[in-house]
């Protein structure tokens, strides 16, 4: 059991590192455990954002619906790579990522942004915060996305936004 901590907490170094873009999913120990342990604290961290407008079932709802995206692009494009054995360092590396900026995120919009609950429009800070939370998010991706699948920046990034209206449409229309 020490062994997979061990292993998990290497992969969590590499995936703060990868936040900062200094770091990329084949440092990651191709490990179940990991990924395992790395969801089992996402879906804790993301339940922290239950309140009165989100359920428990809104925020499970769409951690699955972000995962299953997130996995489906994976497959296809490792698939098509020829290059599938990186599924599960690629995996790992997107949910490790995902747990790290989110534990940062939630401060963050809570210090800022969860003030405004009445319905007020929201400050110029508060919308910058909210529009470089998501461009680092999406390098953050775009970089898991190149390296994982050996493409290009721009082919990463295109596939990375992509991703991001895909996931906000289905979020809208779901939801």
């Amino acid at each position: 059991m020490t062994d997979h901590l061990k292993q998990w907490i290497h992969c969590l170094k590499h995936c703060v590192m990868m936040i900062f873009l200094a770091s990329s999913p084949e440092r990651l120990p191709n490990s179940l455990y990991c990924i395992l342990l790395s969801l089992i604290s996402y879906l804790l961290v993301g339940l922290m954002l239950v309140d009165v407008h989100r359920s428990y079932f809104t925020i499970i709802g769409h951690i699955t619906l972000e995962l299953t995206l997130l996995s489906l692009i994976t497959y296809v494009v490792l698939r098509l790579k020829k290059t599938l054995p990186r599924m599960l360092q690629t995996l790992s590396a997107l949910i490790g990522t995902n747990l790290v900026m989110t534990s940062i995120s939630l401060p963050i919009y809570s210090l800022f942004i969860g003030n405004n609950l009445s319905g007020e429009s929201f400050s110029q800070l508060e919308i910058n915060l909210s529009i470089g939370l998501i461009f680092w998010n999406l390098a953050v991706l775009s970089l898991i996305f190149k390296r994982a699948f050996d493409i290009g920046t721009l082919v990463s990034a295109m596939i990375s936004f992509n991703y991001f209206m895909l996931y906000q449409f289905l979020i809208v229309w779901i939801y």
